[in-house]
């Protein structure tokens, strides 16, 4: 009971799975309730805890104020490029706060990194960001612009890969219907999904059958309003993708990316966002990924992430300290070399 959320009779089959994860997690970091567990996290914060902090504000209302500020004060000290700034601006969105930092990560990573920084760029469009670049459509559109011929969606490579093109699908969905481009570029991706599922329910990433890559496709089905434990196109030999990410289950609730591995913690949170997915799925609440706005959560007192300060930059007056000391190193350096050339001359003469 201690670690039960609130869910419908037509969920109560996913019901056990998240509350073993939850469980699973207030004991690893030693914490006595769910609440508990949202406090701890602000030790892993900006270092991954993002996922399970999203997951909670999915779940419920919990405080996760301590987790926001560490958030905050631990991208202060380091900055993050990319994929890992936008997985925290959409932490904040998630928690509902208020923060310079959104926007910022918005403007300065989407496509910087390739495929995946167009994708979490999305996301981050989808619930609210802006950037002076990239709308949510011309995101969209470069997404699909760079479609592998078999239909899915690759990092490198000329080939779909399933998690890719699942993570694809998530971002995408909300333009869908307004899209018919981006509509087709979506049954395409279905369709390569589909052919890549096992006949074990499964499905495989970079020639691995693993956890992950069946949680994805379950976020991106239910992301889209498919059932990926009814819709025909996705069960194979009687089994769906829900049926091979429960065989990655241990006892203890943590997830293993493959079999016999032991408990993962990337497994372990994609499987708990997936299950999430089908919590919401079957209470008609949409997508994992557009965050639900409960207002504006910014705790009193909140320190913003403070570029000047940190996050990697250096202050004006450091950089010119270090240009000075350059040229003074580079200066004494050209003294020592003309005065060794013209040594061996007045020795001649």
């Amino acid at each position: 009971m201690l670690f039960s959320f609130a869910f419908s009779a037509s969920a109560f089959d996913v019901r056990d799975d998240i509350d073993g994860i939850a469980s699973y997690k207030t004991k690893e970091y030693g914490a006595k309730s769910v609440q508990g567990l949202a406090d701890a996290l602000a030790e892993d914060a900006g270092k991954g805890a993002e996922w399970y902090a999203i997951s909670l504000c999915a779940l419920g209302e919990y405080d996760m104020s301590a987790y926001v500020q560490a958030l905050a004060d631990f991208l202060s000290e380091n900055k993050l490029m990319g994929t890992e700034a936008q997985r925290c601006a959409l932490a904040f969105i998630a928690c509902g706060v208020k923060s310079d930092y959104i926007d910022r990560a918005a403007e300065n990573y989407i496509g910087k990194q390739g495929m995946m920084s167009y994708i979490w760029g999305l996301h981050l469009l989808n619930n609210g960001a802006k950037s002076s670049v990239y709308t949510a459509e011309s995101t969209a559109l470069a997404i699909i612009e760079r479609q592998c011929t078999d239909g899915g969606f690759s990092i490198t490579g000329e080939r779909g890969d399933v998690d890719v093109t699942s993570m694809a699908l998530c971002a995408l969905a909300p333009h869908i219907k307004n899209n018919d481009e981006i509509a087709d570029s979506a049954q395409k991706a279905l369709s390569f999904l589909s052919a890549a599922q096992l006949e074990n329910g499964g499905f495989k990433s970079r020639g691995e059958e693993n956890s992950e890559s069946a949680a994805q496709v379950i976020t991106a089905l239910c992301s889209l309003g498919i059932d990926p434990r009814t819709d025909a196109r996705f069960i194979k030999n009687g089994n769906s993708a829900l049926d091979a990410l429960s065989s990655y289950k241990l006892a203890g609730g943590a997830y293993e990316h493959t079999s016999g591995a032991g408990a993962n913690d990337i497994a372990t949170q994609q499987a708990l966002y997936a299950l999430i997915s089908l919590q919401m799925f079957d209470e008609g609440k949409g997508s994992f990924f557009i965050f639900e706005d409960k207002g504006d959560k910014t705790p009193a007192g909140f320190r913003d992430v403070e570029f000047e300060r940190g996050n990697g930059e250096v202050p004006k007056e450091k950089a010119d300290i270090k240009t000075i000391v350059c040229v003074a190193v580079i200066g004494v350096c050209a003294l020592g070399i003309a005065a060794a050339l013209l040594m061996p001359k007045k020795k001649k003469e």
